[in-house]
């Protein structure tokens, strides 16, 4: 079932697919209290604990995960002014779709195949979750670092109620070199691997409501209205990394929004032009301020 499961995967594009265990995730649990008690998280994330660390509270038949990765790299666009994730057509739907055929594959496959599928979306760690499958090991800036994609791979995964069998853990990590340290703009990268989100600059470009004077310093270290790829693009794992296989993300590009433009014209109407791409989900508005805080 497994081979059948990868070599599915090869033919639709994916090339990073692992099997994960259903957990309970004692040493997340414990990284994800301290981060807790030191105020080290955001709105964006799972309310709940426990369906972070525990698959079954989501699937009470879960007998795996599978994970893959989708890298989105089109190569360096020196005009762009949103992170490259958002330069193609939004990554939820597009790797949800690819999930999708998987679960319709298997579930023709073998009867009473059943799953759910989260893309960015679901209550578990997707980074971690992909660390689990042996996709990729840890950046000190808590990226997950794929051997041909570096970290600019986005996440994936559905519970299962088939026993695949588990991938293991990469015994393997980045070079700790620390410039991705340095270089954050909030001094968000706390060195252990982990990092406070509330000074991550890509967090504080989707934040709602007026920023503190803090907060808009931070937002004017670069010229990204939306997201931040700083610690990504010094990261020496990111050199001469491949650019990605998949055709979802190599067409439809659009690199840089206009002031001039998104000032001007309707809520209705951005939704219209742009609903299908990562950084509309925030809104109209929310880009504009940013413009403005840069200018």
């Amino acid at each position: 079932m497994k081979a059948t499961l990868q070599k599915f995967c090869s033919s639709i594009n994916i090339e990073y697919v692992g099997i994960a265990p259903i957990g309970p995730y004692v040493e997340l649990e414990q990284i994800l209290k301290a981060r807790i008690e030191k105020g080290q998280c955001t709105e964006f994330e799972e309310e709940y604990l426990a369906k972070r660390i525990d698959p079954r509270l989501t699937m009470a038949d879960v007998q795996s995960v599978i994970v893959c990765l989708f890298p989105y790299y089109i190569g360096e666009r020196t005009e762009s002014n949103i992170a490259k994730y958002t330069h193609a057509l939004d990554y939820h739907k597009v790797a949800k779709d690819k999930l999708e055929q998987i679960g319709k594959f298997l579930t023709e496959t073998r009867p009473g195949f059943r799953y759910q599928a989260f893309v960015d979306t679901g209550p578990l760690v997707d980074r971690y979750m992909a660390y689990l499958a042996g996709l990729g090991f840890f950046g000190l800036n808590n990226h997950v670092i794929s051997d041909t994609y570096g970290s600019y791979v986005l996440i994936g995964y559905m519970l299962t109620n088939h026993p695949f069998e588990i991938d293991q853990p990469l015994k393997q990590s980045c070079m700790q070199c620390g410039k991705c340290i340095k270089a954050c703009p909030g001094q968000a990268i706390l060195g252990n691997f982990g990092i406070d989100p509330r000074r991550c600059r890509s967090y504080l470009t989707q934040k709602k409501g007026e920023l503190t004077v803090a907060e808009v310093d931070i937002i004017k270290k670069n010229k990204l209205v939306f997201g931040c790829d700083t610690c990504q693009d010094v990261c020496p794992h990111n050199q001469k990394v491949a650019v990605t296989r998949m055709t979802e993300f190599r067409e439809n590009i659009i690199s840089e929004l206009s002031y001039e433009e998104l000032s001007t014209i309707s809520n209705k109407e951005f939704k219209r032009r742009y609903d299908n791409r990562a950084f509309s989900w925030r809104g109209r508005k929310l880009i504009v301020r940013n413009f403005e805080y840069l200018s």
